[in-house]
């Protein structure tokens, strides 16, 4: 794991915000990057897709920071959250963004996706909420915001392990919340609607929501930098909606799932579409 690197050691002083991004190489991280760049923020750029790093962090500038990353690695992880606080003097905001998103029914899903997908999109939130409040604890301030899913709310089927590790993310969200709220930080967890993403490819669209842009997200994660809250689900309207659910029947909801068509969102995916992401997967998507 390479160390962190910037051209400019110690900027930020001037009262930027200095922010990790996790996964920023690409999807919802890049843009996430990219709409904090607009705000003037001091960028950590974090992914394991260190290319990716270097060539977004070039383009915003060179105040920004490239930081090659595997968030399965908690000594990497909290390697990074002390490079961060020792070169800028203090950590402002960390944004656990890296995931996966495998597709499939669960029993045609090989142990090596199964275990790489807890590890990115649980393990590696964890890591990364310890290490920032590794630096944020003493400074008495910070925002985490954990980057989950409305599937954390309402689970799909052939979503079964990506709808679990998002419920964990929104699990731990809401309880580290509660744990720090006396210390001066602040916890969020954003949850996004299917979105256009490499990720994402060949998952079909239901009806009435259509697919999320990630600078829609982008604009979401800015806002609860703005004016904190534990939860926003984006686009809002359907977090309404899916609160109202709540208070219907289980067979109402899933006849009224079946019409906007959710289920069909990944067991009507179009696999071929999928066979470039998923293939990059540990074992491959579909592999015993």
């Amino acid at each position: 794991m390479g160390s962190a690197r910037a051209n400019t050691p110690g900027a930020g002083a001037g009262g930027a915000r200095v922010v990790v991004v996790t996964g920023a190489g690409h999807g919802i991280g890049r843009a996430v990057a990219l709409r904090l760049a607009e705000e003037r923020c001091l960028l950590v750029l974090a992914d394991i897709d260190r290319k990716a790093v270097d060539t977004l962090a070039a383009a915003l500038g060179d105040r920004h920071m490239a930081a090659p990353l595997d968030v399965t690695c908690a000594a990497a992880v909290q390697d990074l959250a002390r490079d961060v606080r020792d070169r800028f003097g203090r950590l402002d905001v960390w944004i656990n963004n890296a995931g996966l998103l495998p597709q499939g029914l669960l029993m045609e899903q090989g142990l090596s996706v199964l275990e790489a997908t807890w590890e990115v999109n649980v393990a590696g939130v964890l890591h990364g909420c310890r290490a920032a409040l590794g630096v944020m604890l003493p400074q008495r301030s910070g925002h985490i915001v954990n980057i989950a899913s409305v599937c954390a709310l309402r689970p799909l089927p052939g979503l079964a392990l990506y709808s679990a590790t998002k419920a964990a993310v929104r699990a731990l969200s809401h309880a580290l919340r509660r744990e720090v709220s006396g210390h001066g930080i602040g916890v969020s967890a954003v949850l996004p609607h299917l979105t256009t993403t490499r990720a994402s490819a060949g998952l079909r669209r239901p009806r009435m929501f259509p697919a999320l842009r990630p600078a829609q997200v982008a604009d979401a994660v800015a806002a609860v930098l703005h004016r904190p809250c534990a939860q926003r689900v984006v686009p809002r309207r359907l977090g309404w909606l899916l609160a109202g659910a709540e208070m219907c029947p289980e067979r109402v909801r899933d006849t009224a799932e079946a019409w906007l068509g959710a289920d069909r969102t990944s067991l009507g995916a179009d696999r071929a579409a999928r066979t470039s992401y998923e293939a990059e997967l540990p074992g491959g998507a579909h592999h015993d």
